[in-house]
């Protein structure tokens, strides 16, 4: 999977949620200082412009890209 194609699956999770929960849900929440805590609305933007959610390294591309290329590893070990 390349970052456009994880591009469109994050798009089409977060407008899921977006439908189900409203774009000022909270999507995720971390304890640490400064925000910890981001909304939807706030996730689509990331992946939109590609860029990190503020006070995090990463967008929801990422996580989908380490969550596919773990699979991939950890499936070839069988």
């Amino acid at each position: 999977m390349d970052r456009e194609e994880a591009k469109v699956k994050a798009l089409k999770l977060i407008d899921d949620y977006i439908l189900k929960d409203g774009e000022d849900a909270i999507s995720m929440m971390c304890p640490q200082p400064g925000k910890n805590a981001w909304t939807w609305k706030e996730e689509r933007e990331a992946v939109l412009n590609d860029v990190p959610c503020e006070n995090r390294g990463d967008n929801l591309i990422d996580s989908i890209l380490f969550s596919e290329k773990w699979k991939e590893e950890h499936e070839n070990k069988k």
